[in-house]
């Protein structure tokens, strides 16, 4: 019992030392911060693609974010969301349906909110730098991120940032359930104007819609 606890706390500091911040990552995620952050906007184009490892299947999809500040909006097939950076409204076109909540900032991180797209990385993970690789024909940083929350429902996050311009291409969560998400970022357009009317859904524009508000 006591050989099984010695070998629990040696992993235990192993584990810690090798999740130490790198340095080398460190540096590009500040560089890509720094420069994203300089956007006034951002619009991209997104392709997500979900893979069940379990199950041998694989689907994908097509949308797009806008991003202002700490407000977004991303439009998916099956929904949009809108985010004025207080208050979310996700519309479900299908059924007609738009519910309102308030989402609790400390609490969320950059895959459920675009907008901390500049800030998630020194909060909500420790990274690791992996090897310059290609992809697409570019050149890329590939970097790896652990949350430090260990409830979190994926166990790695890899990213590629596109070593010419700074950008970040590809996201990739490692889901500790069999399924993966991959999130492909294309077509940057920065420095657009965007009104704030974008980023706040309208119920006068849709006629009989449902409205499910859960802030209270």
């Amino acid at each position: 019992m006591k050989k099984q606890y010695l070998m629990l706390v040696f992993c235990a500091v192993c584990i810690n030392a090798f999740m130490q911040q790198d340095p080398e990552a460190k540096k590009i995620l500040d560089q890509v911060a720094e420069k994203t952050g300089s956007y006034r906007t951002i619009q991209v184009n997104y392709t997500l693609t979900v893979e069940d490892r379990k199950e041998k299947t694989t689907s994908s999809s097509e949308g797009q974010i806008w991003i202002k500040g700490g407000k977004y909006r991303l439009d998916a097939p099956e929904s949009v969301v809108y985010f004025d950076g207080k208050t979310m409204w996700t519309y479900n076109e299908d059924i007609n349906e738009v519910t309102i909540t308030e989402p609790d900032m400390e609490d969320e991180d950059f895959l459920s909110n675009p907008a901390k797209i500049l800030t998630w990385y020194n909060r909500d993970f420790k990274y690791r730098y992996v090897q310059k690789t290609v992809l697409n024909g570019h050149e890329m940083h590939e970097i790896d991120l652990f949350p430090n929350n260990l409830q979190q429902p994926y166990s790695r996050i890899r990213i590629y940032i596109d070593a010419g311009n700074l950008l970040l291409y590809l996201i990739k969560s490692i889901g500790k359930d069999g399924i993966d998400y991959s999130i492909l970022l294309s077509d940057y357009v920065t420095g657009k104007e965007m009104n704030d009317a974008l980023f706040v859904f309208d119920p006068a524009k849709f006629k009989k819609i449902e409205i499910v508000d859960m802030r209270f």
